[in-house]
Order: structure tokens, then sequence, then C-alpha cells
């Protein structure tokens, strides 16, 4: 596991059984503007970091991806609806990097930044 798979991993293991507020900035393809913005409230039960043997070079399918599991609503443009399955998944496509901050954890991947914040 890399460094920065690390650092994201022991921090979500400490925030097990708290709220966590997800907001995540889609970005356009090719571009640098953000083209789509949803907001996730979620309690998380567990993590767990998945390798996909069949990711394909579309990125429909990504390498990695970080999975938290749990309950919570997810906010989009269309409105609130509760989050499949009881898991979020962050695809870890192309080149991603982290940022931890004294209040949150920043992932960012070619496709959508991330901020994972405590609420």
């Amino acid at each position: 596991m890399s460094q920065q798979m690390e650092q994201v991993s022991e921090w979500l293991e400490q925030l097990k059984g708290q709220s966590l507020l997800i907001y995540k900035e889609e970005i356009a393809t090719g571009k640098q503007e953000v083209m789509d913005i949803d907001q996730v409230s979620f309690k998380l039960d567990s993590v767990s970091f998945n390798r996909n043997r069949h990711a394909n070079i579309d990125d429909y399918l990504a390498f990695k991806e970080i999975v938290l599991y749990g309950q919570g609503t997810i906010q989009t443009d269309q409105g609130e609806s509760g989050l499949p399955e009881r898991a979020y998944e962050i695809p870890l496509t192309g080149d991603f990097k982290t940022e931890k901050n004294a209040d949150n954890m920043r992932v960012e991947t070619d496709q959508a930044i991330y901020t994972i914040s405590v609420q």
C-alpha cells in the first residue's frame, strides 16, 4: 500500500462510528473546471481499499478504490437520496494525491476532488 493510501486508511480508521461530510467536486474531462458537486452526509462503520483486476482503460472501473461503509445520504442537483448498498466509493483513477489538514482529508484524482471532514 502506498504512503498516501496508508495516510488515508489510518485517518479513516480513527473516524469509525463518527458522522462525516464528504464534498465531491467532479472535474470535466480534459478541463480544470468543476462540472458537478455532490455532498454526502455519512456515518462511517468501516473502510476498505479494493484493487480491481478487471479495471479498464476508459476508467469506468478504477484499479484502486476506497470504499466507505455505513449509512448516509447524498445531495445532488436532482435532490437528496440514500446511498445505495450502504457504501460510498472513491475511485482512485490516474495519479491521485492526498492532503491532510487539521479538520479534513482531501483526495484528488483525475476525475474528482473529495474533501472529507468530521461533522
